[in-house]
């Protein structure tokens, strides 16, 4: 009977270690873990003074991230895809649209990294958005 035990015990042990390494390595990826290249943020600039900075701001933004905290980038990614710009939606390209909003991250203050934005690939559905300067 205490063999069953101790075997219990063990199975019950190492289940828990299963479940908890499977949850921290579920966690998501947040925009403040480098999510966009300082190339592509770069390369976003001009389109984004073109087309977008005449409305939006840094601070518009800021408050725009803090309002979507905990959703997937994929949402406002698609918002600004569908919506933007004001007076011609969805006119641009979808790399047109990452590389502005890498630049929109760039301004936000969120960090650069080593892989770029892409929509395309679905990774932004794995990303979660976090306040800045939180």
């Amino acid at each position: 009977m205490k063999a069953v035990k101790n075997t219990v015990v063990a199975v019950l042990a190492v289940s828990a270690a299963v479940l908890v390494g499977g949850y921290a390595s579920a966690q998501s990826t947040t925009v403040k873990d480098g999510v966009y290249t300082v190339e592509q943020a770069a390369a976003g600039k001009e389109l984004y003074e073109r087309r977008c900075g005449a409305c939006h701001n840094a601070d518009f933004y800021k408050t725009a991230f803090t309002n979507r905290n905990n959703q997937p980038l994929q949402y406002m990614f698609e918002e600004i895809l569908v919506n933007m710009p004001a007076d011609t939606p969805g006119s641009m390209m979808d790399s047109e649209y990452e590389i502005v909003f890498a630049h929109i991250l760039s301004l936000v203050g969120y960090p650069a990294g080593d892989t770029e934005l892409n929509y395309g690939n679905g990774s932004m559905a794995d990303i979660s958005v976090v306040p800045p300067g939180n």
